[in-house]
C-alpha cells in the first residue's frame, strides 16, 4: 500500500482499514474517561465530604498512572506483539472503570483512577507504536492528522454528555456507560486487530531496558521533542484540572453547561488537525512545529492578561485556551514522529518513554493546581503561561546552538 514502511506486515484492504479504527476507538474511550466525568467534579467535594484538591487528586494521581505504566507497557509490547498488551490493558481499563462506578470514598476514587490511568495508557503508547511499525514518515504524519481529529471528538461531546447524564443520573453513571463503551471496544480490538511486530525476545532484558532508557534521555535531537510535549500536555492538563472549579464553583456556569465552553477549545484543536492533515505532505513540518509554539505561547499568555485587565468570563478564559489547543493540533502532528525518527532504536521503547514523560508533563500540571489552586483562576492561567511560553523558549534556544 501507498505510504507503507518498507519490510512492514501486508494485510488485506479490510484489516488495513480495521487496525486504525480499533485505535482510534481505544483512544477514544482512554480520552473519554476523563473528559465525560469533569462537569460532575466540583460536586465530588460535597458528595464524599472533602475539598476540592482531594477531588484534583483523581485527576493528577490519574495521569501518573498513565505516565508510569507506559514504561511497562512499551517494553511489553515489543516482547509480546502490540495486540496482546493492548487487549490486557482495555481489559484493566474495563475493571478500573467499573471500579471508580463503585467508590464510596474519595480515597476509594482516587486509586480507582490512578489504576484506571495505568490500564488505559496501553494504547498511547501502542498506537504510536503501530503506526511506525506500518508507515513511512510521510502517511505517518497523514495518520496521526486523521487520529487527531477523530479523537477529538471525545473531548468535545464528553462534558456535554457526561454534564446532562450528571444532572439526570448522577456521577457513577458516567463511569458506567464508559465501561460499557470499553467492552464492546474489546470485542473489537479481539476481533480485528491483527499483530504488527515481530516479537523481541530480547526486548524485557533489564540491561537493555535501562541502557535503552538511560540512552534515548541523552539523545537531545530525541529529548527536545519530549520536553516539547510534556509542555503541551501540561498546559492542558492544568486547564482541564482547573477549569471546572473556575468555570462552575467561582463563574456560575451550570454543570450541564460546561462542555459548550470546552468545546471551544476542542473546536480549534479539531481545526488545526484538519488543516494539519491537508498539508503536512506540502510543507516542512519544521514549519507546522514553530507555529504549534507561537500558538501555545500566544494562548497562554493572553490568560494571565485577561485576569488583569479584570475581563475573567467564561467565554473570555475558553477563546485563549483556543488558541493553544490550535497549537496542540500542529505539535501533534509533528512531534511525535519527529522524535521517534531521532531514537535510533526500539520503536516500542522510545514510544514508552515519550508517552511516559509526555503525560508526567500532564500530571505535573494538574498537580500544579492540586498545590496551588485558590479558588481563582490565577493558578490555572499562570500554569498554562509558563508551558506555552518556555516551550517556545527552549525550542528556539536549542535551535540556535544545533
Amino acid at each position: 500500500m501507498n505510504g507503507q514502511r518498507p519490510g512492514a506486515p501486508q494485510f488485506d484492504r479490510f484489516t488495513a482499514f480495521m487496525i486504525p479504527v480499533v485505535l482510534i476507538s481505544a483512544s477514544f474511550a482512554s480520552v473519554l474517561s476523563t473528559d465525560l466525568y469533569l462537569p460532575s467534579m466540583p460536586s465530588l467535594a460535597e458528595y464524599f465530604s472533602t475539598d476540592a484538591k482531594s477531588v484534583q487528586l483523581t485527576m493528577s494521581l490519574n495521569l501518573a498512572g498513565f505516565a508510569l505504566a507506559q514504561l511497562i507497557h512499551g517494553p511489553l509490547s515489543d516482547r509480546f506483539g502490540r495486540r496482546p498488551i493492548l487487549l490486557i490493558g482495555m481489559v484493566g481499563f474495563l475493571l478500573a472503570s467499573l471500579a471508580c462506578a463503585a467508590a464510596q470514598s474519595i480515597g476509594q476514587l482516587v486509586a480507582a483512577r490512578a489504576l484506571q490511568g495505568a490500564a488505559a495508557s496501553a494504547e498511547a503508547v501502542l498506537i504510536l507504536a503501530v503506526i511506525r511499525d506500518l508507515y513511512d514518515d510521510n502517511k505517518a504524519a497523514k495518520m496521526l492528522g486523521v487520529y487527531g481529529m477523530s479523537i477529538s471528538v471525545a473531548p468535545a461531546i464528553g462534558p456535554l454528555l457526561g454534564g446532562y447524564i450528571f444532572v439526570w443520573f448522577g456521577w457513577r453513571a458516567n463511569f458506567l456507560l464508559l465501561s460499557v463503551l470499553i467492552a464492546l471496544i474489546t470485542f473489537l480490538i479481539w476481533r480485528h486487530l491483527s499483530e504488527t511486530t515481530t516479537p523481541d525476545r530480547n526486548a524485557l532484558k533489564p540491561r537493555r531496558l535501562f541502557f535503552g532508557y538511560l540512552g534515548l534521555l541523552l539523545k537531545p535531537g530525541y529529548m527536545i521533542y519530549v520536553v516539547l510535549l510534556s509542555l503541551a500536555l501540561g498546559g492542558l492538563f492544568a486547564f482541564i484540572a482547573a477549569a471546572p472549579f473556575v468555570l462552575i464553583d467561582r463563574l456560575g456556569v451550570r454543570p450541564q453547561d460546561y462542555g459548550y465552553y470546552q468545546a471551544l477549545v476542542v473546536g480549534a484543536y479539531f481545526v488545526g488537525n484538519l488543516i494539519a492533515n491537508r498539508i503536512v505532505e506540502k510543507v516542512p513540518s519544521e514549519w507546522l512545529l514553530r507555529a504549534s509554539l507561537v500558538f501555545m505561547a500566544l494562548g497562554g499568555g493572553l490568560l494571565p492578561l485577561l485576569l488583569l485587565a479584570d475581563m475573567e468570563t467564561p467565554l473570555a478564559l475558553a477563546g485563549a485556551m483556543s488558541f493553544f489547543g490550535l497549537g496542540l493540533a500542529f505539535i501533534f502532528v509533528t512531534a511525535p514522529m519527529r522524535a521517534l525518527a531521532a531514537a535510533g532504536t526500539s520503536v516500542g521503547l522510545a514510544s514508552a518513554l515519550l508517552s511516559a514523560i509526555e503525560m508526567g508533563g500532564g500530571a505535573l500540571g494538574a498537580a500544579a493546581i492540586n498545590i496551588f489552586y485558590d479558588g481563582t483562576a490565577y493558578p490555572m492561567a499562570i500554569t498554562v503561561a509558563v508551558c506555552g511560553i518556555s516551550s517556545l523558549v527552549i525550542y528556539e534556544t536549542w535551535r540556535l546552538r544545533t
